[in-house]
C-alpha cells in the first residue's frame, strides 16, 4: 500500500512540475512565429510610449500612440 501510495504521490510532482514549465516557458509568441518577422517600434511624441510601426499615429510624420495624443500636442 506504501508503495502504490508512493507511485502516485511522484507521478503528481511531475505533472505538476511539467504544467509549471510550460506555464512559465519563455516560447515566443505563436502569431510572430508564424508571420517570421518583428516590427519595429516607435516612441510616442506625446507621451513617450512605443508602440508597434503598424499601429503608430502620423501627423506632420511624428509619430503618436493614438489620435488623442497627435490632437494634444497640436495645441
Amino acid at each position: 500500500m506504501f508503495l502504490i501510495r508512493l507511485i502516485i504521490l511522484l507521478a503528481i510532482i511531475v505533472i505538476l512540475m511539467w504544467l509549471l514549465k510550460r506555464l512559465f516557458s519563455a516560447d515566443p509568441d505563436p502569431e510572430q512565429l508564424e508571420s517570421g518577422r518583428s516590427e519595429n517600434m516607435r516612441q510616442c511624441r506625446y507621451c513617450g510610449v512605443h508602440v508597434p510601426e503598424s499601429s503608430v499615429v502620423s501627423v506632420n510624420q511624428e509619430p503618436y500612440c493614438c489620435q488623442e495624443h497627435a490632437d494634444l500636442d497640436q495645441h
